[in-house]
């Protein structure tokens, strides 16, 4: 019996060993790295903006999303952001910009995936069509201006993806469909 038992005692003590070295959801040290990527525009060339545009982009983070950070490089839009949304910087933290994410939302109708519908998510989609659409709508925004964002992310391994999304408006497209 004591044989038994001591037996027992070591299956039990391997069992336990074990089960620590398992990602039970909580060790991230194995999971891949984050990916951006855009089913659409799988080569990320400029996008125009017009009836077809598709802005719908697919982000990873096997290990869960740590930071997700869009620096816009657009000389409308930075006048837009400065005067009427009050924010003085291109560069936009998504989930812990509390006035970032409060625009963004109110400008998506609430669709846009913000703050805690991003931190630690290991998978999101963004559709960014309907925001993008309306730079077209911009006062003084010139036919083929071309609008950036650069999208960095880091997961809860330090490890990084970054993507450049660039859209060209074609204002004479939306004229001649028009006619």
């Amino acid at each position: 019996m004591k044989r038994f038992l001591t037996l027992m005692a070591m299956v039990s003590a391997i069992a336990a060993f074990s089960s620590c070295n398992k990602d039970n959801g909580n060790d991230t040290t194995e999971k891949g790295a984050p990916t951006i990527e855009w089913p659409g525009n799988t080569d990320f060339a400029v996008m125009d903006i017009d009836e077809n545009l598709d802005a719908s982009l697919t982000v990873k983070a096997p290990a869960g999303i740590k930071t997700f950070v869009v620096e816009v490089e657009s000389a409308a839009l930075e006048s837009v952001l400065a005067s009427s949304m009050h924010i003085t910087t291109t560069t936009l933290d998504l989930i812990n910009d509390d006035t970032v994410i409060a625009m963004l939302t109110m400008a998506s109708k609430g669709t846009l995936p913000t703050g805690d519908k991003l931190l630690n998510q290991t998978e999101v989609t963004f559709d960014i069509a309907s925001l993008v659409n309306l730079i077209s709508a911009l006062p003084d925004v010139e036919d083929g201006s071309e609008h950036t964002f650069n999208v960095t992310l880091s997961d809860n391994n330090d490890k990084t993806a970054n993507a450049s999304c660039t859209f060209r408006v074609v204002k004479d497209a939306t004229t001649a469909q028009a006619e």
